[in-house]
């Protein structure tokens, strides 16, 4: 993905845009792949979902222009180690499950290196290669060999290539660790077969550091067996209510500080007329 500019493009002389390009040599195959993302991603209007501006045939290679985003999540995280607070990454959480449940197909990749961010903080998705639509076969099965996201992958969908909604909460789960460690990569200092195996075997990841408790049990529902995984408005739910928790919390702190401060006022003022 490059950073371009495009003229007369929604009534703007020269507009900043994003450029999706497809590697060279690209087989016929990968580029029906690629045109039929631009189609998939020409249907969905939401606030959550990366923009696309336009699809140019003119060239040996297709092109697809999409909205320029001026941050990457995955780095902004990184670089707020120090600074974050739970709030915000709540908030962001917050952002991903409202847009995964409104979205009406299916995104198997959910990492965070998929998703931007901007001044506003608004979290978009921008990566539907691996996109399919399930609604009338209900589970979407991998067909052949091709790139999977194995660190946000189900245990169904790494042993028997069964994509779900269901397997989709399993990544939102991954993609909420994700965000309260900042942007670790989830099973650190495990190759990629060594998650599979991990995975399958039952296991899951740790609880982050300064992670809310009931947030990582969120966490933990969503790596349950299928059936007893949490739907996406559940999700969302939950990281509301902890938000507004977390929230009533400041400010009781913020009370009882002011509360503080106004009360070494007084004692100062009545010691100086004494």
């Amino acid at each position: 993905v490059f950073q371009g500019t495009v003229k007369d493009l929604e009534g703007s002389d020269v507009k900043p845009v994003a450029i999706k390009m497809i590697r060279k040599n690209a087989s016929s195959q990968e580029k029906r792949e690629f045109l039929q993302e631009a189609k998939l991603m020409n249907h969905l209007r939401h606030k959550n979902v990366l923009r696309l501006l336009g699809i140019c045939l003119d060239a040996d290679s297709p092109l697809i222009i999409l909205e320029l985003m001026e941050y990457d999540l995955l780095k902004y995280l990184r670089e707020s180690r120090t600074l974050q607070p739970s709030d915000s990454t709540l908030q962001t959480s917050n952002s991903h499950a409202l847009r995964l449940q409104d979205l009406l197909a299916m995104c198997e990749d959910v990492a965070l290196v998929s998703a931007r961010n901007r001044e506003n903080r608004i979290v978009k998705i921008g990566d539907f290669g691996l996109a399919r639509d399930i609604y009338k076969d209900d589970y979407y099965r991998m067909k052949g060999e091709g790139p999977l996201p194995i660190r946000w992958m189900a245990p169904e969908s790494l042993m028997d290539g069964i994509f779900t909604s269901q397997s989709d909460v399993w990544a939102f789960g991954v993609l909420m660790w994700e965000i309260m460690t900042l942007g670790k990569q989830p099973y650190p200092a495990k190759n990629n077969f060594e998650v599979l195996q991990y995975v399958c075997a039952g296991n899951k990841l740790s609880k982050p550091p300064h992670c809310p408790l009931a947030l990582y049990q969120l966490m933990l529902r969503c790596w349950n067996a299928v059936d007893d995984r949490p739907n996406f408005i559940v999700c969302l739910e939950n990281i509301v209510t902890l938000r507004d928790n977390i929230e009533d919390t400041i400010l009781s702190s913020a009370d009882i500080i002011r509360h503080a401060e106004h009360t070494d006022v007084k004692k100062t003022t009545s010691g100086n007329h004494k």
